[in-house]
């Protein structure tokens, strides 16, 4: 009597979910630029930008574009890890919030990289380049 084997090799699966990630990652990283763009963050006061526009709220985070320029491209720690970083110096006090020396003020958060995957969230990216590679 003849037997049957079946072979089930997980290459092709791991190499597509590693595709499929950095297409994820790589939408995400060309979505960010822009999302600093949207007038959904409130603010408490009136601003004069560099450009002599004065602003109220709700508003964008782009001034100069300093913030928006300063990040840097994905960098992959492991087949599915990614970190995607700004340099522009007050980057952690504009995400974050900050509270001055002073403790007479404070800047409320206006975390785009947190905005922005909770509109485009990456799992449901992976999924979908995920599907279409399979």
């Amino acid at each position: 009597m003849a037997g049957v084997t079946v072979t089930v090799n997980d290459g092709v699966l791991t190499r597509a979910a590693q595709l499929a990630f950095r297409r994820a990652v790589q939408e995400l990283e060309a979505a960010l630029p822009g999302a600093h763009e949207r007038d959904v963050y409130t603010w408490d006061q009136q601003t004069r930008r560099a450009n002599g526009d004065t602003v109220g709220s709700p508003r964008d985070v782009v001034d100069r574009g300093t913030l928006r320029d300063s990040q840097q491209p994905a960098q992959y720690a492991g087949p599915f890890a990614a970190r995607i970083d700004w340099t522009a110096e007050y980057a952690a006090a504009t995400y974050l919030g900050a509270v001055f020396k002073t403790r007479k003020d404070t800047r409320p958060p206006r975390n785009v990289p947190r905005d922005t995957l909770t509109r485009l969230p990456l799992h449901e990216l992976f999924q979908k380049h995920l599907a279409a590679l399979l």
